[in-house]
């Protein structure tokens, strides 16, 4: 299927008739689309037209290029969705990072490959892609990392030239300009199904109360720093800068194949963090009880593989933290809940939007945008001062009144 493209030249033959001038009989082989390879001719003309083999070439040059062209397209169009992905898993996915790799081989191994793989890349279509996925039982992010998985595919067999173009991204053939947007694309919502958990104060200080110290610890930190469940898996002593009060995220961990540290998510994310007396302390007395409190050891190590794993986070995540705020009456509590309170109330004690940004070290303002929302109190007195604003003379003495005439006249 991925041979090396060769031109053919094919034969030319000077054939005798029975009445007339001889003929220049023009040979060459072709596969058609069930595959099968066919042996054509064609009659360029007879002698009197070309009287030489170089003027019977020169007319032939344009058949030659389109049988050639003809040959390569009806390669290209018996290439399927499964050979692409094959050549896409050989060519491309190496150079992902770990967990992209197994992301895109379990969406097309479990989602694509099933519903597409058999079909020939030309039978592709915008619109029955997007029904397919407006219909798949699946979260609205899951549904928009499928379409992005199948676009890059396509994206990379327009680059390898297996197809002219993008039926996920845009149905424009590459090279002939023209307006790509949204409407020639397929349309999925990314949209969540929920808003993200955000604590309150008290509610993660009511938390940390009721957890023993190693989760409380885990939370403590996150809940403070605000930093990915990976970054905070992969913490090492090393990285814990005593002396200078700072943390130096270096790396992020992945627990699959064994476990493996891996760089952080941008260049933005090895931005030092300043570390608080109180966490300083904290982790002080953490190493004090672990058996593990060499530089390259893991801050919170696995038991099971003595320290030269991380501990299995969302294990913890699973059996011990959920519950705890469950009791407190908020549900859905993850790692990347802490990450989204801690945006939340950065913004609600007034910090700039710059500084958030830093803190949580996103590579841009959208992103941090993402993260920050309002608290019911916090909007509450936005709304006060809103109101109070806007609020005509005659509903601000009616206001007045009623909330005196109580005190005046009591039953």
């Amino acid at each position: 299927m991925f041979k090396r493209t060769t031109y053919q030249e094919g034969s030319l033959k000077l054939e005798e008739r029975r009445r007339g001038p001889n003929v220049w009989v023009y040979r060459w082989w072709e596969t058609d689309a069930t595959g099968k390879r066919v042996y054509r001719k064609h009659q360029v003309g007879d002698l009197d037209q070309h009287p030489s083999e170089s003027a019977v070439r020169s007319a032939l040059d344009a058949l030659r290029l389109t049988i050639n062209t003809q040959s390569q397209r009806n390669r290209v169009s018996r290439m399927t969705v499964q050979s692409l992905w094959q050549h896409y898993e050989k060519e491309e996915l190496p150079s992902k990072e770990f967990s992209t790799q197994d992301a895109y081989v379990q969406y097309a191994t479990k989602w694509i490959l099933p519903r597409w793989g058999s079909l020939p890349l030309q039978k592709i279509k915008t619109v029955d892609v997007e029904r397919w996925l407006r219909a798949a039982t699946v979260a609205d992010g899951t549904k928009a990392k499928l379409k992005c998985l199948m676009s890059a595919l396509f994206s990379h067999a327009v680059r390898w030239e297996f197809t002219a173009s993008n039926p996920i991204s845009s149905r424009i053939p590459v090279g002939t300009g023209g307006k790509r947007g949204p409407s020639l694309c397929v349309r999925v919502s990314a949209k969540r199904r929920r808003t993200p958990t955000v604590l309150a104060p008290e509610q993660l200080r009511l938390g940390l109360a009721k957890l023993k110290f190693r989760d409380e610890l885990l939370v403590f930190l996150d809940g403070a720093l605000g930093i990915r469940r990976g970054e905070l898996g992969a913490l090492r002593w090393q990285e814990c800068d005593f002396e200078n009060n700072v943390f130096h995220i270096q790396h992020s961990y992945y627990w699959r194949r064994g476990g493996l540290l891996k760089s952080t998510k941008t260049e933005a994310s090895a931005k030092p963090i300043p570390m608080h007396p109180a966490l300083k302390q904290a982790l002080l007395e953490w190493r004090a009880q672990s058996r593990h409190r060499e530089p390259d050891h893991f801050v919170f190590p696995s038991r099971l593989y003595r320290g030269q794993r991380a501990l299995d986070l969302a294990a913890v995540l699973k059996r011990k933290i959920p519950p705890v705020f469950e009791k407190l009456g908020v549900s859905g509590v993850g790692w990347h809940t802490f990450r989204h309170t801690v945006g939340t109330l950065l913004a609600e004690m007034g910090e700039h939007q710059l500084t958030i940004r830093d803190y949580l070290r996103h590579s841009n303002l959208s992103v941090t945008n993402k993260y920050l929302q309002a608290g019911s109190a916090t909007k509450r007195k936005a709304q006060e001062k809103l109101v109070e604003a806007i609020l005509p003379v005659q509903l601000r003495l009616a206001t007045t009144t009623e909330a005196v005439a109580p005190l005046l006249h009591p039953k």
